[in-house]
């Protein structure tokens, strides 16, 4: 049958090595079902983005899930039709997601029309949770409280208010329900944001029939704004850089709402999350990372998609301070992590996080550092070299 005329609309942006500069592009898809039209540009033709619809020679069907790229400066084909991934599905598209499509890293970086800012907003709407010092330790449970609700995470970061007096009253005057003696505590204090229909509203509702005492949250969208604007944007890390290990939860994680549920799994095993921060890598960045592997795992091509397919997760992991030989930290977590390769990790070591949590080779759950030299290099990776420069978008 044919699409119906209501279609969803994002302006893309994909960076192209060979000039070093960022393409925008438009992406059309229809809303439902997951059928989707691609216009691909250098420059956006700024008439349409008012459209709410498009020609009818602009209609496809949905029943074979294919993609069609056209051209815009030349009005030209760019694409016959051809199948999308099976992997893409109509839950990655929204603002501040990171798609592969057809070999190209795109990145949404807003709406494309007001129909679909309409459509989007209800739907993806954003919300921030913020947590006390004294709710530390459970950190993996409120966030597996709200995913399990149907929220997925967008954005999370521990943080320090420091001793700065104006930097505590704008702390103090978001933070109302918030104890100003608990929030002095030595603790981090983590702030997490979610998307979902309906955020604001039910993600508070949730929290207040829940039994954690020591959160905050916004009332309005324009609260969570400023919520966001202040707790997950340029702050201070956690992280110490001494006797640690990185962990990181992977995209997939994220979308199957795993995070709450891995953390609280990783707290459990007697280790320490001393420093959490999401990032979104670029494909360079996440090649990079992962340029140990090049030429020794054959999947290395497919471990940097997953890594740059959204956002992830990155920690700082330590003993705790009661735990002997504190520089054996990257030994004993890879231990409970298991091994890379999920189906051996499900025969033999069920019991491990990626025996429990882990799809397969490459949505294995986790990525942990392997050898004990390089536990600091890693976290410094993310959380020095990184921090400043990545944070997820979406916001508006």
């Amino acid at each position: 049958m044919e699409v119906n005329d209501r279609v969803l609309g994002f302006v893309a942006e994909w960076f192209d090595p060979h000039p070093q500069i960022n393409k925008k592009y438009l992406l059309v898809r229809a809303s439902s079902p997951p059928c989707l039209f691609v216009d691909l540009s250098t420059t956006l033709n700024p008439t349409l983005l008012s459209l709410p619809t498009f020609p009818p020679t602009q209609k496809y069907y949905c029943e074979t899930s294919e993609v069609e790229m056209k051209d815009l400066s030349t009005n030209r084909k760019f694409l016959k039709k051809t199948k999308i991934p099976p992997s893409l599905k109509e839950a990655d598209f929204f603002v501040g997601a990171n798609i592969i499509l057809l070999a190209r890293d795109l990145k949404l970086i807003d709406y494309a029309d007001p129909v679909t800012r309409r459509l989007m907003e209800d739907v993806d709407e954003r919300t921030v949770v913020v947590l006390s010092p004294a709710l530390y330790d459970s950190v993996g449970k409120i966030i597996a409280l709200v995913e399990n609700a149907g929220f997925t995470l967008v954005d999370l970061k521990s943080t320090c208010l420091g001793n700065n007096m104006v930097d505590l009253e704008t702390a103090v005057e978001l933070l109302q329900d918030i104890d100003f003696n608990v929030l002095t505590r030595p603790e981090p204090l983590v702030a997490m944001s979610f998307r979902g229909s309906n955020s604001i509203q039910s993600v508070n509702k949730l929290i207040q029939a829940s039994s954690f005492v020591g959160l905050a949250y916004p009332r309005t969208l324009d609260e969570a704004v400023k919520f966001a604007n202040y707790f997950l944007k340029q702050r201070p890390t956690t992280a110490t850089f001494e006797e640690c290990t990185c962990c990181i939860i992977k995209p997939h994680a994220i979308k199957e709402r795993l995070v709450g549920t891995i953390l609280d799994n990783v707290a459990s095993r007697g280790f320490v999350v001393s420093a959490i921060q999401t990032f979104s890598l670029e494909r360079a960045t996440a090649a990079e990372f992962l340029e140990v592997y090049d030429g020794v795992v054959p999947e290395y091509k497919e471990m940097v998609d997953e890594m740059c397919s959204g956002p992830l997760v990155a920690m700082e992991i330590r003993l705790k301070p009661t735990e002997p030989h504190p520089d054996e930290v990257v030994e004993k977590f890879r231990a409970h992590c298991g091994p890379w390769d999920v189906s051996m990790a499900k025969e033999l070591y069920s019991q491990t996080i990626r025996g429990l949590f882990g799809r397969d080779r490459i949505r294995n759950a986790i990525h942990c550092t392997d050898l004990p030299k390089d536990g600091v290099v890693e976290v410094e990776y993310f959380f020095k070299i990184l921090t400043n420069s990545h944070y997820i978008d979406g916001w508006k």
